[in-house]
């Protein structure tokens, strides 16, 4: 079903309420020893890496469901690939700053960094693919399962320069822990209610998104039987 004015309205104030409480976390993380407050601006980048790399995988797989017929509509993979990519894009915008601002330098040819641009040329090339084929919405969706494997097979083989892996969690401390997990959680409420409202566009629940509909048939008539006269 379509969504009602009333449910588009919380959805709207459940982001607006997940960003207040995605800045609060943020406020409450401790300064660090070495990079001080720079720590806030590493850590949301890690946590809106941590979210984005799962609107890409449900982009992926219910992509993937689409095509292989287990779901009637390619609106909702269709919905997190637009939330994954401009989320990308800023996120890598985010990281060129951090490592400008904390390491000095931008390491053009880290491997990581190598593989941020890559996706997101890929994630650009799965947009042009959509409107070019714009009858045939099992391909983009295709394409979005082999960027999502793509994406974690290099995040698996790449190595990590710039900091050991999972440094949040390997801190021990909860006052790190704790409020990068609220971070990450304001941010997934955030991705999540913003695809919903994509999803549900236009009025329409999304079922059978992108087939054109039938215009209404006409009424059967009877052959043999006459219309009445009119007095």
């Amino acid at each position: 079903m379509a969504l009602s004015k009333n449910a588009r309205s919380l959805l709207v104030g459940l982001i607006v309420a997940a960003a207040a409480a995605c800045a609060l976390f943020i406020s409450r993380i401790p300064p660090d020893e070495t990079l001080g407050t720079m720590v806030r601006f590493v850590m949301f980048h890690g946590a809106s890496t941590w979210v984005i790399m799962a609107t890409f995988t449900l982009a992926g797989v219910l992509g993937l469901s689409f095509a292989a017929g287990l779901l009637k509509t390619p609106r909702w993979g269709e919905a997190f690939r637009w939330i994954s990519l401009p989320l990308w894009g800023i996120n890598t915008v985010l990281g060129i700053l951090s490592m400008k601002l904390i390491w000095g330098g931008i390491l053009w040819d880290e491997p990581r960094l190598i593989m941020t641009f890559g996706l997101l040329a890929a994630a650009f090339v799965v947009f042009a693919v959509q409107m070019i084929a714009h009858g045939l919405p099992k391909i983009p969706a295709l394409l979005d399962a082999v960027l999502a494997g793509s994406l974690w097979f290099l995040v698996l083989v790449l190595p990590n320069l710039f900091h050991p892996d999972s440094p949040v969690m390997s801190s021990g401390n909860w006052d790190y822990i704790g409020n990068f997990f609220g971070v990450v959680g304001s941010l997934a409420v955030i991705a999540i209610a913003a695809a919903v409202l994509i999803a549900k566009r236009g009025g329409a629940d999304g079922e059978g998104a992108g087939v054109r509909e039938p215009a209404d048939a006409p009424a059967p008539v009877l052959a043999g039987v006459a219309e009445p006269e009119a007095e």
